[in-house]
């Protein structure tokens, strides 16, 4: 197959992604089943051995849910899987895309994509050199901007250094340091050290280096805080959890239910799509696939829930009153705010008089709690901050709206987000060859029709799921988030519209649906 000309594989391809993104529609969440399907859950290896990542669990393909299950979504990824091996989408020897990002985007992303999607719009961070300062606090970059100790901003993104990259290309691995302007409330970035050396604003290699960095964190975003932290770690511990110890008429089953339904099956199918070899990870990023592997079973040691609290993890990473301004995390703040009062409103309901600690004694004798919770804190690799012995009123509220964040707010900066970010492979490389040259053709076009099919239509958040609630009051609280969802984003809409800012319209309820 080999010997196929480019255009008839790239068409090929162009129009089986087209037929998965016209074809995909938002699913239909059911209420719990009266017996939900216990899910024992086994390392990723084990339920895929063609992917040798041991430490994150998964559920087995043979023991997905039946309520989960679709035999159409599952032989449509099965296809897929099995014609990268006889039709790959990948081909040797192509050249260079265009060094005209414009037109490189138009032969990639064709009419037909255009159909079903606008191309990305080009952040105003991306029309120059690009500007680290602006990214680090506006975007889905500025997750990783911390104070050191020294009082330094950075991105310590050094990590993945020590991970091979595909013959030809620049290792990755970069620390990005800011200095505080507080005249502007602005950051500026005055160092990066990457494999290259040290590198200063001004000096020859300045331009590259910020190529790296940025190489650096899309990589990262995508197969570590994306598909690891959210997908595997997050999202699948959570539904496990779930699955396992709450029972379908149980209040705290019956709200995360939305959150969490498919879970596993639309985790099986998309690794499979994504992490086998030939698969989009490795064929789009820098990294190896054994190095793929290795580095997701090294991070998920390092994964914690508060990535999943805008405030809480703006605090850990000291960027709260700082003398900058965060528009960022003033966005993410905002999206979390009407998820933790919904938390709260519906606790209220069902474990009242929380003030008086009675409610605090309620949840401690709910044994279902304490089995979830036990479950959670051995799943996740740092636990989650709540345990049987400690849990209050506050603390279970929060930790809901942490999960809530997680399928919803943090899924979609992480995910299909980055569409306005990552196709501007000149300003921010998906890979750096060593030789100088773009990335070519087959390259660029997977990245293309892989965040494509990021962006499928799935159920919104901001739908009526009051029917999966047993009593009116629950009912109510559903329709309660819904109302300030909407305020929110009417709010919102009467500010000029930004490629930068997260609105609650695009928030999708879980990582699946």
């Amino acid at each position: 197959m080999q010997l196929l000309p480019w255009f008839v594989r790239k068409s090929f391809w162009d129009m089986f992604g087209w037929v998965k993104m016209a074809g995909v529609k938002p699913i239909n969440i059911p209420s719990p089943s009266p017996s939900l399907s216990v899910i024992k859950p086994v390392p990723l290896a084990e339920a895929i051995p063609a992917i040798a990542i041991h430490r994150v669990l998964v559920c087995k393909p043979s023991e997905i849910p039946s309520d989960e299950q679709s035999t159409l979504k599952a032989a449509v990824y099965k296809l897929q899987v099995w014609l990268y091996s006889v039709l790959s989408p990948m081909q040797d020897g192509l050249p260079p895309i265009d060094p005209d990002p414009n037109r490189a985007l138009r032969y990639a992303y064709t009419r037909l994509h255009r159909t079903k999607l606008p191309p990305p719009v080009l952040p105003a961070e991306y029309l120059g050199s690009p500007d680290l300062g602006s990214l680090a606090v506006r975007g889905p970059y500025a997750c990783y901007t911390e104070k050191r100790d020294d009082g330094v901003f950075q991105w310590d993104l050094n990590q993945l250094a020590q991970y091979a990259v595909h013959a030809g290309l620049q290792t990755l691995g970069a620390t990005v340091l800011f200095k505080l302007d507080s005249t502007q409330r602005t950051l500026r970035p005055i160092q990066i050290d990457t494999q290259l050396g040290t590198s200063h604003p001004g000096d020859a290699g300045w331009e590259l280096a910020k190529k790296v960095a940025l190489c650096t964190a899309t990589t990262h975003l995508s197969l570590v805080r994306h598909f690891n932290g959210v997908h595997l770690i997050g999202g699948g511990y959570l539904a496990i959890a779930t699955r396992n110890h709450l029972p379908a008429t149980h209040p705290l089953c019956q709200l995360l239910w939305p959150f969490t339904f498919s879970t596993a099956m639309g985790n099986d199918i998309v690794t499979r799509g994504q992490m086998v070899r030939g698969g989009d990870f490795e064929s789009i990023f820098s990294l190896r696939f054994d190095a793929m592997c290795q580095l997701f079973d090294a991070t998920h040691g390092d994964y914690d829930i508060v990535v999943n609290d805008p405030e809480e993890d703006a605090r850990k990473r000291q960027i709260r009153d700082a003398g900058f301004d965060t528009p960022t995390q003033a966005n993410l703040e905002a999206l979390f705010k009407p998820l933790h009062e919904h938390a709260r409103r519906y606790l209220q309901i069902y474990y009242p008089d929380a003030s008086s600690g009675a409610a605090t004694h309620a949840l401690r004798c709910d044994a279902a709690i304490g089995d979830w919770l036990d479950e959670l804190n051995r799943l996740f690799p740092n636990g989650v901050a709540v345990t049987r012995s400690d849990v209050t009123f506050d603390s279970l509220a929060r930790l809901l709206a942490r999960f809530m964040y997680l399928e919803t707010a943090q899924h979609e900066i992480l995910g299909s987000f980055v569409w306005n970010y990552q196709l501007w492979t000149h300003r921010q490389p998906v890979r750096i060859y060593l030789d100088g040259r773009r990335e070519p053709l087959d390259v660029y076009q997977r990245l293309v029709n892989a965040n494509y099919n990021l962006c499928v239509t799935r159920r919104e958040l901001m739908y009526d799921f009051s029917y999966i609630v047993d009593d009116m009051r629950g009912k109510a609280a559903f329709r309660e988030l819904n109302r300030d969802l909407n305020a929110l984003q009417e709010a919102m809409e009467r500010q000029p519209w930004t490629v930068w800012k997260l609105y609650p319209k695009a928030l999708k309820v879980n990582i699946n649906g």
